[in-house]
């Protein structure tokens, strides 16, 4: 087991480090001149070897290799530069936008959870029949349907027309339920059906047969032999949605106005603040691969047949 551990924490390193190479390449290969779009933001760009002098400023004349040798130094340590657009660090804006985007996240996580096992168990425990269906029809319904779309679902039948949530702000737990709602839709389907077709299959194992031959009910047997076995698979699914959630706050956070890492990258990405793009990217790929991380070590813990096989 310490040795799958450790092996996964050098791939997790060596996936950082191309994450780094990925971010800082995909910025600096953006068409354009930064210093012209610098000079243009203060208002100097007619002034003669202006320009020049804000390549200096920032590093431009460096050497590729020796700009990404010095920003990847600087990001291990925290400091991800200075907002070309703000003129203040980046650093000092992240931290609460990180909470709003990890609340985002957690909060929609949850839902999704709970929303998958419960369509999922129904469809398992009254399988074929108009339960089945009901959670079918809203799987489907939930996977097709756009986050975009749903988000404007949400304002316009909870906000607007009940009045029952507002429609925008980070403003406490009630601020904070039709974006998590709005998140949850489309993982919360995709999970429904990892649970309804690993119960389906659980249900027709041998083990299942011997349960039923002690006198254990249906619900005994989904809950306590048939959902020990499909944690794996669902564990793995759930990391693979929450990494997903990242792309979905850059379409959710501007729709509610939350002021998260999505938001911000967004507005990098509109005015061309590549210091900005950089950071929110290595935060996005970062939480990708800690999730696959935990995923990892979260199925081993799960599954004795991993386990067995690295012990």
């Amino acid at each position: 087991m310490i040795h799958f551990i450790s092996k996964r924490l050098k791939h997790s390193l060596v996936l950082l480090f191309l994450a780094s190479v990925v971010c800082f390449t995909l910025v600096v290969s953006a068409p354009g001149n930064v210093a012209v779009l610098i000079a243009e933001l203060r208002g100097a760009v007619a002034v003669p070897g202006y320009v020049a002098q804000v390549e200096e400023e920032i590093g431009l004349n460096k050497p590729l290799l020796m700009r990404y040798v010095d920003w990847l130094g600087d990001a291990v340590t925290g400091d991800f530069g200075i907002s070309y657009r703000t003129g203040q660090a980046v650093s000092a804006d992240l931290p609460q936008r990180m909470m709003v985007t990890g609340t985002l996240i957690a909060g929609s996580a949850v839902i999704a959870t709970l929303l998958s096992l419960l369509l999922g168990f129904l469809g398992a425990f009254w399988p074929y029949k108009l339960p089945d269906r009901v959670s079918r029809g809203l799987a489907l319904i939930g996977a097709s349907t756009p986050t975009f779309f749903v988000g404007a679902l949400m304002i316009y039948g909870f906000s607007v027309t009940f009045q029952l949530f507002p429609s925008f702000g980070f403003n406490g737990p009630i601020s904070w339920v039709l974006p998590w709602l709005t998140v949850a839709v489309l993982p919360a389907a995709v999970l429904s059906r990892v649970v309804r077709v690993g119960l389906e299959e659980a249900m027709t194992s041998p083990y299942v047969l011997t349960a039923k031959s002690k006198g254990l009910g249906r619900t005994a047997i989904l809950f306590r032999e048939a959902l020990p076995n499909i944690t794996p698979v669902f564990i793995n699914a759930l990391g693979t949605q929450v990494g997903l959630m990242t792309a979905t706050g850059i379409i959710v956070e501007p729709l509610f106005a939350w002021q998260g890492v999505g938001d911000y990258f967004l507005a990098g990405v509109r005015f061309r603040d590549f210091m900005v793009v950089q950071a929110c990217l290595l935060i996005f790929l970062s939480f990708f691969i800690v999730v696959n991380l935990i995923v990892d070590l979260a199925v081993l813990m799960t599954d004795p047949r991993i386990r067995r096989q690295w012990s």
